[in-house]
């Protein structure tokens, strides 16, 4: 190994090509991440005293101004870390309290009459004969006549109304028919 001899010019550019060097050795590795070492710095602030302080100082101050932009490896890991949005849903209401009451069951009612009027014929002084129509069947009746297998009964014809009866559930009912017969 030869020995070098070195103006003052010589070593102040020997030791800016170190710093550069460390700064590529140890410095970021791509141009997002900042990751300052201490071993650059001590390096830096080691170098400072043995040269000129006007070269190494601001190279260091300018590491250690680069320093706050380092993230704590926790911090780092947390930017990635799997999060949640799901919220339960709320708790269903609480079923209403039952009535200590009893409840009555609903009257039942009598179907509608199934019968249409199509017209009446009284004879000479005879009972009049009534014609209903329930879809495609023809009756004709009589006061007092049974109709659908004891179902209906007719009952009377007074103010121009044919009176039934309901027989299951023996509840009267009107047709009217528009006038006498």
């Amino acid at each position: 190994m030869t020995a070098l001899n070195l103006t003052r010019r010589g070593k102040w550019l020997t030791g800016i090509a170190a710093l550069i060097a460390a700064y590529v050795m140890f410095g970021p590795k791509d141009s997002d991440s900042v990751e300052p070492t201490r071993t650059t710095t001590r390096a830096a602030a080691t170098h400072d005293t043995r040269t000129a302080g006007s070269v190494s100082a601001p190279m260091a101050h300018s590491l250690l101004a680069l320093a706050h932009r380092v993230a704590e490896q926790t911090a780092a890991g947390a930017l990635f870390a799997t999060h949640s949005w799901y919220v339960p849903p709320p708790a269903p209401p609480p079923p209403p309290t039952v009535a200590a009451e009893p409840v009555e069951p609903a009257k039942p009612v009598a179907p509608p009459l199934p019968f249409t009027y199509m017209g009446s014929y009284a004879p000479n002084g005879a009972n009049p004969v009534f014609f209903l129509t329930q879809g495609d069947r023809v009756y004709d009746v009589h006061v007092g006549d049974t109709l659908e297998g004891g179902t209906y009964s007719v009952d009377a014809f007074t103010n121009g109304a044919l009176i039934f009866t309901y027989k299951p559930l023996n509840q009267q009912q009107q047709l009217i028919t528009g006038g006498a017969p």
